[in-house]
């Protein structure tokens, strides 16, 4: 009885699987199927739009549509919606438009990241909806530009090239236009510093990071904001150590700063040396050697070296020294924040000095490659360059016609490997006067000059055995020439987080080490800057846009900046 009981319900069940699948076989095509009208929505995924720091400024954004059954528009609606933040922490979607185009505004003060969806919605009878998102991000005048200082008429005039890709714009006298004035400096140009966070790396317990532009000239120092161009400090403020001692003589030659790395400020007046500590309050004070015998010297190039400090060299006596960093936090805390802030003159020391030079030396665990203290007096310095613990000197020598290249590697101050790392030499590209050539580095491409001259950009590649130089770029025009070469950062690079709501969301990176700036003479008080797009080996990327901006007079120098 159990077996054919259960013999019966399994043919039972085989019985009933049969019938239904003839059931569904049977009913086969009685179904009727439609094909979707399927829409696609076309959105940048990013829609950049620069503020005005004065008034409102309206934003449109217009998407592309497509349909697979539809041509015509009108069984579609629109609905934009903006995501806004509640005051419980939750989010919700908040309709800002119907129209096909969304119409926004921002004011001066809307300066967070906005996201944006659109629905489209499908009238017809088996109709659905389509979505797609985009953020609008609000640029910041100058948050992101090229700064470009000129020499028009006797005055010197800030130029910049604000915002980035499609949303860039030239402006040739940027300071006079938001600041209604000419800039405030008087004497011949010089140079044009930017730093992305002077201040200290402490931030706001000392002094907040801030990004500045540092215009000097043969008379004067100007120190602003490269956000709102007002003044920080004074050159006299700066060296109030030399108006507090009766010196009012001021006869400004060169500066360095380098903060966010905590290395410290360095400048020469009158060729004295003056030293400010790491924390952006620039209270200079002067800077001497650290054993009490100290020997004259002419200081005409400094690079910062990561970890220790700046490397000089010496003019007068053909010769590298050391300068270790300073970087006192509680100088900054107490004595320069209180002087600088606060008003306090007794956190001031009139008589102070700052000990941090000192001859090159030798590291006893690994011999020299080259002499420091005399590399002879045939060499003419082109420039010196900061590769993370390594320096660049590049030199042009009036007796063999060549480039003469001194690596200074800063692990061999207090490491295995030694100071004076190497030497390299080649030829000066065919063509090229020493007097037109300009030299930069980057980090992210190790020890690697770029030079320029003429209309030509090279590299020459000194991680190799033997040291190559490759043609980089040549400007189509002969007649235009390069007059400077400098990457958007060669220290380090940016990111933010693709969603500034969540921390922990795709990093995006600037890829400012990877930019490379060039100023160009197109003659006749004409000039103009290019940037180029560089791989991670060094080259111009293949099929990438040259961007060339002009419309600015003769140019003297340039940086780039950005506000973190």
């Amino acid at each position: 009885m159990k077996i054919m009981k259960g013999f019966v319900k399994i043919n039972s069940f085989l019985l009933g699987s049969l019938l239904l699948l003839l059931g569904c076989y049977d009913d086969k095509g009685s179904y009727n199927y439609h094909d979707i009208n399927e829409i696609n929505i076309e959105l940048p995924a990013t829609v950049n739009v620069r503020l005005s720091k004065e008034e409102a400024v309206p934003v449109s954004i217009e998407p592309k549509l497509s349909q697979t059954l539809e041509k015509e528009e009108s069984h579609l609606s629109y609905r934009w919606e903006k995501e806004v933040k509640k005051s419980t922490g939750l989010k919700e979607w908040v309709e800002c438009g119907q129209e096909k185009t969304c119409q926004l505004v921002f004011q001066p003060t809307d300066v967070e990241s906005q996201t944006i969806r659109l629905i489209v919605t499908d009238h017809r009878e088996d109709g659905s909806e389509w979505y797609k998102v985009t953020t609008v991000r609000p640029i910041v005048p100058y948050s992101r530009s090229w700064f470009v200082l000129q020499y028009t008429d006797g005055k010197c005039v800030l130029g910049a090239v604000d915002g980035e890709g499609s949303g860039d714009v030239v402006i040739p006298d940027a300071y006079k236009m938001d600041m209604k004035q000419d800039l405030p400096i008087g004497g011949t140009p010089k140079y044009l510093l930017t730093d992305w966070a002077f201040g200290s790396p402490e931030g706001s317990f000392i002094n907040p990071q801030q990004p500045v532009i540092i215009i000097g000239t043969d008379q004067d120092v100007h120190l602003m904001n490269a956000v709102s161009f007002n003044q920080i400090y004074t050159y006299q403020a700066m060296l109030h150590v030399k108006v507090v001692n009766g010196d009012n003589n001021f006869s400004p030659d060169w500066l360095v700063t380098n903060t966010y790395q905590r290395l410290g400020e360095v400048l020469s007046d009158n060729g004295k040396l003056y030293m400010a500590n790491d924390d952006g309050f620039s209270v200079y004070y002067p800077l001497q050697w650290e054993s009490t015998s100290e020997e004259s010297y002419k200081i005409t190039k400094i690079a910062p070296i990561l970890e220790y400090g700046f490397i000089f060299y010496d003019e007068q006596n053909h010769r590298f020294l050391r300068c270790k960093k300073y970087d006192e936090m509680m100088e900054g805390y107490r004595d320069n924040k209180m002087f600088r802030k606060y008003g306090y003159n007794n956190y001031f020391y009139p008589s102070k000095v700052v000990k941090k030079i000192g001859k090159i030396g030798e590291n006893p665990k690994a011999e020299n490659v080259f002499n420091p203290d005399n590399i002879g007096d045939d060499k003419i310095m082109i420039n010196m360059n900061m590769i993370r613990s390594n320096v660049l000197a590049t030199f042009f020598s009036t007796s063999d016609r060549k480039i003469h290249v001194y690596d200074f590697n800063g692990e061999g101050f207090n490491g295995e490997t030694a100071i004076c790392a190497g030497k390299y030499t080649f030829d000066l590209p065919g063509g090229m006067s020493v007097d037109e050539m300009r030299v930069t580095t980057c980090y992210v491409f190790g020890k690697t000059l770029f030079i320029a001259g003429g209309n030509k950009i090279y590299k020459v590649d000194f991680n190799r055995t033997v040291p190559r130089m490759t043609l980089l770029y040549e400007y189509e025009n002969a007649a235009v020439k390069i007059t400077g070469l400098k990457f958007k950062n060669e220290h380090y690079d940016w990111g933010y987080s693709a969603d500034p709501n969540d921390w922990d969301s795709e990093r995006i990176w600037l890829g400012t080490p990877y930019r490379l700036g060039v100023s160009l003479d197109y003659g006749g008080n004409e000039g103009g800057i290019l940037e180029l797009k560089l791989t991670t080996t060094g080259e111009v990327e293949r099929d990438s846009e040259v961007l060339e901006y002009k419309g600015f007079g003769k140019i003297v120098d340039f940086g780039y900046s950005v506000k973190l």
